[in-house]
């Protein structure tokens, strides 16, 4: 059904599961896959541990060294990459911190570390924190007094319009001309007229104490991270990486215990409670992640099993279709089919054809 690299991307997903490496063995002798499309596919999809983990596995000579090399530094530079981030994020926590502004990370090393088991194991480009939107001007004077720099998106553009275009402000750490660290600062999810816009207090009751190397955090509890997780990847990027399947499934199997009434009611709320069951169906179709007993009716049913195969065949195409009329129009038929109610879908047409014209004249 798929190419025997995705096959390969799909079997490293579960490099801990008996039998695995046999099985990338055979299919890589039978098929002699293209080395190099794999590693793009690798690259796109961020699973770059996840394929070294498997290929480890592997007899010495059948996979070639210069390929073993390659992965092996992209996760060097990964792991100095999240080992930066998490130094930046605890200078920024404690900047801000001195004046009461609240800062809580998800996804980024903090799934790596709390469902990965090790920030090494996880690909990320920048930190997303959750904080309360009252507190954006003072944000502002402090990490631009502190040497940080507005993302391009925002130059030029008054806070009001920052509130009304976006429900995220993204800061950047500039080295010798090189973005070297970003942080988002979200009050909500996607822009507004995607109608994601969870709040800070709609979590409170979600957080709790955490720690990592030995200091104290605020961070969310494994529903709510669930939660973000969902409205993000799937609301946002509409599942479209191998890396945002494996979050769900890392934190089904280790992130802790999930409230998964508590996700679909507020899910409900934002008309996207279809996320939670195409996601799980993912999870465990990919993955190799359990369905919970309380979700098994809805994950198995057919117009979310299609809508699962729908999105399996979009992170199967090769890394150059990407870009097609097709895929584009497949994600937008993915953002229709699951979110509900008929306003919902009508604002969110509205905001894709605004994104799309955006785009279009910004490369004129």
């Amino acid at each position: 059904m798929f190419s025997p690299e995705f096959e390969l991307l799909l079997l490293s997903l579960r490099a801990d599961v008996s039998g695995t490496a046999e099985r990338a063995e055979l299919l890589i002798r039978q098929f002699s896959p293209d080395f190099d499309d794999l590693l793009r596919r690798a690259a796109l999809h961020c699973v770059r541990p996840q394929l070294t983990a498997l290929f480890v596995q592997l007899s010495p000579d059948i996979v070639p060294d210069r390929v073993l090399a390659e992965l092996d530094e992209a996760c060097r530079r990964n792991l100095l990459n999240q080992m930066n981030y998490v130094a930046e994020f605890f200078r920024v926590r404690e900047l801000l911190g001195r004046e009461g502004i609240r800062m809580i990370p998800f996804k980024g090393f903090w799934l790596g570390h709390e469902a990965y088991g090790n920030i090494a194991d996880r690909e990320s480009l920048d930190v997303d924190v959750f904080t309360d939107e009252s507190h954006l001007e003072r944000i502002k004077e402090l990490m631009t007094g502190a040497g940080y720099s507005e993302e391009a998106d925002y130059h030029g553009l008054t806070l009001p319009q920052i509130r009304e275009q976006f429900q995220e402000y993204t800061f950047e750490k500039i080295e010798d001309g090189v973005s070297t660290f970003r942080i988002e600062f979200h009050w909500g999810i996607c822009p507004p007229d995607y109608l994601m816009g969870v709040r800070l207090e709609d979590l409170s009751d979600r957080i709790t104490a955490g720690t990592f190397q030995g200091r104290e955090l605020e961070v969310f509890t494994p529903s709510a991270q669930m939660l973000l997780s969902l409205l993000h990847h799937g609301g946002k990027d509409r599942f479209a990486l191998l890396k945002q399947v494996n979050d769900i499934a890392m934190l089904m199997k280790n992130g802790g215990e999930i409230d998964w009434q508590w996700v679909a009611k507020v899910l409900r709320r934002f008309h996207a409670e279809p996320l939670l069951y195409i996601a799980v169906k993912l999870a465990a179709s990919v993955a190799g992640a359990e369905v919970p007993r309380e979700l098994e009716e809805r994950v198995n049913r057919g117009r979310i099993r299609r809508m699962a195969d729908d999105r399996m065949k979009v992170m199967a195409r090769s890394p150059g279709k990407w870009s097609s009329a097709a895929v584009n129009s497949g994600n937008w038929l993915f953002r229709m089919r699951s979110r509900t109610g008929l306003m919902t879908r009508m604002r969110l047409t509205a905001a894709t054809a605004r994104g799309v014209w955006t785009r279009k004249r910004n490369t004129e």
